[in-house]
């Protein structure tokens, strides 16, 4: 929700200050003031305060008159302008903030800064004047930043912007400014088609359905949301998946291995069919991988029982009986070994101790950097601000946390007259902590490389201090009375080779599991993409759309729409235009039809949303909705409709300009609840 409460516009010349002020309530107000006095001004004039200008052209330029930004003229003598500012009361509802906004600023502060007051300052229901905060428009981060002004408004208003796509491929917030095409209508253009004009600078595919869909707080739009959250889950999958499958490749590559051909990420096959032809989520790696011998391809497996068979040939050979001075050497050799690799088992359960170590200590580091990088956007946001000419920014710090360690400040005593850091300082500061603990972060890193080196290594020689207990033992046991050189030699290649590809293997088990991971969260988000369907309209997006069409034909009746019979006009759901049949309604009637259905449109869709838990502001501004020359009982029903649109006794505020007679526009609101706002000169005068 949505109120206009008061607006102030200033202009301030070397001859003094030429100003105007209203307020408005609830329900119909009607700005009353013949041709060039300032009633699109007034209007306009709401809307720059709002940052929202977007909505009336692409650039800046020419969005108010030249009485805010160059000259005024008072008493028929032109005065150039110093200073302008225009202050606007807005109401969500449950409360009031006043905003302010400079068009022509004073030295130091620029027009993209936005002051904003808790509180309505304008109607002097507040005894005391709030600390201002600061925010920014017209610049990026706007509708994402914590400095950005209409990432305030949108809270203010308690939405939630969906994200849509562009068409460059990106996804954007559904800006404001797109929005505020479908609750205001500027006077020059605005009225020359039977559907708002919708802001095209910003790229957004199909701008008037999804600002229907999200007045209407429409089902598709969250399924549309929820689309856009499972393909983006799928591609961070996919490269996660292709990075393992990478690693995969390259630890078999090392032992002249290779791997088990798969499907390829979101074909048919990858969801339909487990990689490696797992069973129950599981598969062997010595099943995945392949080794080159004797001029074959020989699975994993295989090549390591064949090792195994060639070892325990081999291991055949005998020779002399030792002597006992021998044996006893070879005991104590044995002896040695093992406790080797007892004291080699006991270090690797120490570094796999310091790695988990290391794991969590990492964790809560990426955790601080997380927060230290938020607190650098929100000081980008304050430095923005300050350059715009905000004194101060105590906004930025609203949380009541330490940027630095995230405890409380609550409570917390500080130093009288001690030293303050400037923003930039502050700023710096962060820098600072952030470059430092990247770099902690950076040295972790390494250090758990240097880990994985050193266990690497101790395993490795953990292999070969159990080979030599094997061979010690296959010494004692020893009767044959002679050795074969060849042969020792190819049990001890033999052995070398089986604990390598059982490295490798044990490796590769690691990858492999990840990527079956991989693979059934990929399922699981396909399975709810698919769930999710095209977007087609539930049933309650149909009802929405039903009693749309039924508001819809209802206002056209009471307008006396006469080239189409009202009944037979429906509302297309892909585009969300007026139609006849299977035909877009055009136009193809009188100009006033045309005019009344542009009416019905907009006070159907304010009416439909508020009915049915939509998001609406409940607010139109139209500036001059007599632009063609439509009969008084028309206009007479359509300001009785603009009195008459409440549901469940809250009021549409409508704001709407006439430049008729004042005993024309009494005559035609004779017996509608309003209010009337003449302008008997000139707005600033």
């Amino acid at each position: 929700m949505l109120r206009i409460a008061a607006v102030s516009i200033n202009s301030i010349t070397p001859q003094g200050t030429v100003s105007f002020s209203g307020r408005f309530g609830e329900g119909l107000t009607v700005i009353r003031a013949a041709n060039s006095s300032g009633k699109t001004l007034l209007l306009n004039s709401i809307m720059y305060a709002l940052g929202l200008e977007g909505a009336l052209k692409p650039g800046k330029q020419g969005v108010l008159t030249t009485a805010l930004t160059h000259s005024v003229r008072v008493n028929g003598a032109e005065r150039p302008v110093r200073q302008s500012w225009i202050d606007l009361e807005i109401s969500n509802g449950h409360e009031s903030v006043t905003v302010r906004r400079y068009p022509v600023p004073p030295e130091g502060i620029k027009s993209d800064l936005i002051t904003v007051w808790d509180g309505g300052l304008l109607s002097g229901t507040e005894t005391q004047v709030s600390q201002p905060k600061y925010y920014y428009v017209g610049r990026g981060g706007a509708a994402q930043n914590e400095g950005g002004f209409h990432n305030f408004l949108g809270r203010f208003l308690g939405w939630q912007l969906p994200v849509v796509p562009t068409y460059s491929g990106k996804e954007v917030p559904l800006y404001l400014q797109v929005l505020a095409a479908l609750f205001f209508v500027e006077q020059k253009q605005g009225w020359s088609g039977i559907v708002p004009r919708m802001p095209t600078q910003y790229q957004i595919r199909e701008p008037l359905r999804r600002s229907i869909e999200f007045y209407l707080n429409l089902d598709v739009m969250e399924r549309a949301r929820r689309r856009s959250e499972l393909q983006q889950g799928l591609t961070v999958l996919r490269a996660e998946y292709a990075a393992l499958r990478s690693a995969l490749e390259a630890a078999a590559h090392v032992s002249n291995a290779r791997v088990a051909s798969t499907s390829e990420f979101g074909s048919v096959a990858f969801y339909r069919t487990p990689l490696f032809s797992a069973a129950d989520g599981e598969v062997d790696a010595s099943l995945v991988l392949t080794v080159f011998h004797q001029d074959q391809w020989l699975s994993l497996k295989v090549m390591l029982e064949n090792l195994q068979s060639s070892i325990r040939e081999l291991g055949a050979i005998r020779q002399s009986r030792f002597s006992e001075a021998e044996v006893a050497d070879l005991d104590a050799a044995l002896t040695e070994a093992r406790e080797r690799l007892r004291r080699i088992t006991l270090e690797l359960q120490a570094f796999d101790d310091a790695a988990n170590m290391m794991d969590m200590q990492r964790g809560i580091l990426e955790k601080r950097r997380r927060l230290l990088e938020q607190e650098q956007r929100r000081y980008k946001d304050i430095r923005a601000l300050e350059s715009l000419g905000a004194d101060f920014s105590t906004h930025a710090i609203a949380h009541h946390d330490c940027p630095t360690c995230q405890q409380s400040l609550d409570g917390t005593e500080s130093l009288s007259g001690a030293p303050v850091l400037t923003t930039g300082e502050s700023a710096a500061l962060v820098d600072q902590q952030l470059e430092t603990i990247s770099n902690v972060i950076a040295d972790a890193e390494r250090s758990s490389m240097a880990n994985e080196a050193a266990r690497g290594a101790l395993e490795q020689e953990a292999s070969e201090a159990r080979a030599r207990i094997r061979a010690i033992q296959a010494d004692l046991e020893a009767e044959a009375p002679d050795v074969s050189i060849a042969r020792l030699q190819k049990k001890i290649a033999a052995e070398s080779r089986y604990r390598e590809l059982v490295r490798l293997r044990d490796n590769a088990q690691v990858i492999v599991n990840d990527l079956l991971d991989v693979q059934n969260r990929a399922r699981a988000l396909k399975e709810e993409l698919d769930a999710l369907g095209d977007e087609v309209f539930s049933e309650g997006d149909t009802a929405k759309i039903e009693s749309w069409e039924d508001s819809l034909r209802e206002f056209l009746s009471s307008f006396g729409f006469v080239v189409f019979a009202p009944n037979e006009i429906t509302i297309d759901p892909q585009g969300m235009r007026p139609a006849h049949g299977d035909s877009d309604l055009g136009f193809q009637g009188s100009a006033s039809d045309g005019l009344k259905l542009r009416w019905a449109y907009l006070l159907s869709l304010v009416y439909v949303s508020m009915m049915m838990g939509g998001c609406h502001p409940g607010l139109l501004l139209l500036d001059g909705p007599r632009m063609y020359d439509v009969e008084p009982n028309a206009m007479r029903a359509f300001l009785r409709a603009c009195s008459n649109l409440s549901i469940n006794g809250h009021k549409t505020q409508i704001i709407l300009t006439l430049s008729e007679q004042p005993e024309v526009v009494e005559e035609w609101l004779s017996g509608c609840d309003h209010s009337v706002l003449n302008v008997t000169d000139r707005l600033l005068s």
